[in-house]
C-alpha cells in the first residue's frame, strides 16, 4: 500500500479564466469556455471520445493515489500552458475503529 497520497495545485493561464471584474459576477474566476491553447485544434479521436471540438480542462479536484498518475496529470496540464505544483501528503497512517451493524457481526461469527 501507498503511503502517501498526492493532489495538484493548478495555476491556469491568466487569458483562460474571466477577470475578477467581470459581468455577471458568478463568472469572475471561472474557466472561460472560449478558451484553447495556442495551437490547440481537436483532433478525430478528441471529438469522438467528447462528442465536441471544444477544449476543456482536465479535472484536477482528485487526490492520486500514485505519483505517477498525479505526475501524468500534471505534464498534461502543462502542456496547455498551465503551472503545476505536485503536493505530497504527510505519511499515511490507518488504524482499525469499532464497527456497528454487519462488519461486526461478521467478525465474530
Amino acid at each position: 500500500m501507498n503511503e502517501y497520497v498526492w493532489k495538484l495545485q493548478v495555476e491556469y493561464p491568466e487569458d483562460c479564466l474571466y477577470p475578477e471584474d467581470h459581468e455577471p459576477g458568478y463568472l469572475a474566476g471561472n474557466q472561460r469556455s472560449d478558451w484553447k491553447p495556442a495551437g490547440w485544434v481537436a483532433d478525430e479521436e478528441w471529438i469522438e471520445r467528447y462528442g465536441s471540438e471544444d477544449f476543456f480542462w482536465p479535472k484536477v479536484e482528485r487526490i492520486y493515489r500514485s505519483r505517477s498518475a498525479a505526475v501524468r496529470r500534471a505534464q498534461l496540464l502543462e502542456r496547455y500552458g498551465a503551472v503545476v505544483k505536485l503536493l505530497r501528503s504527510v505519511p499515511l497512517t490507518f488504524e482499525e475503529k469499532p464497527f456497528p451493524g454487519v462488519l461486526s457481526r461478521k467478525a465474530s461469527a
